[in-house]
């Protein structure tokens, strides 16, 4: 993947005509030019708005154009969402998340443990002591 496009990796922009450079092999070629902030696909948009209701074919052409471009916008966000979510980047942090999760519920539980098994032993103890206290009261007693 080359920091510089090559001229096989450029199509005319769909409103301007400049060349517009594409991704090697990835997803869907870029129909409008990428570097005015969208500029050519808003007036492409604005142009087919225009023509929308447009009797006959031209206004049935400029309403597909429409959809074609809600579709592409729709796509753009779930490949973009795919790439940060589904990626071996992705899916590794996901793991490394859960695993942290994990680890953190898991040594909380221990030391819950070692608390719950110190108050056992420190209740047997007085237990213990108590029935000392007994036996030598009985046996003051006796």
């Amino acid at each position: 993947m080359d920091a510089q496009p090559t001229p096989t990796d450029t199509r005319p922009c769909a409103h301007c005509g400049r060349p517009v450079p594409q991704r090697v092999g990835a997803g869907r070629p870029f129909r409008y030019c990428r570097d005015n902030d969208g500029a050519c696909q808003r007036a492409s948009r604005n142009s087919r708005m225009r023509h929308r209701n447009a009797p006959g074919l031209p206004g049935q052409v400029a309403r597909t154009w429409e959809a074609v471009d809600r579709l592409d916008q729709i796509v753009e966000t779930l490949t973009e969402a795919l790439h940060a979510e589904l990626s071996p980047v992705g899916v590794q942090r996901q793991l490394a998340q859960a695993r942290a999760e994990a680890a953190t519920e898991i040594a909380a539980a221990q030391t819950e443990r070692d608390e719950a098994r110190g108050d056992a032993e420190d209740a047997a103890a007085d237990a213990a002591r108590a029935r000392e206290q007994a036996r030598g009261a009985r046996a003051d007693a006796d």
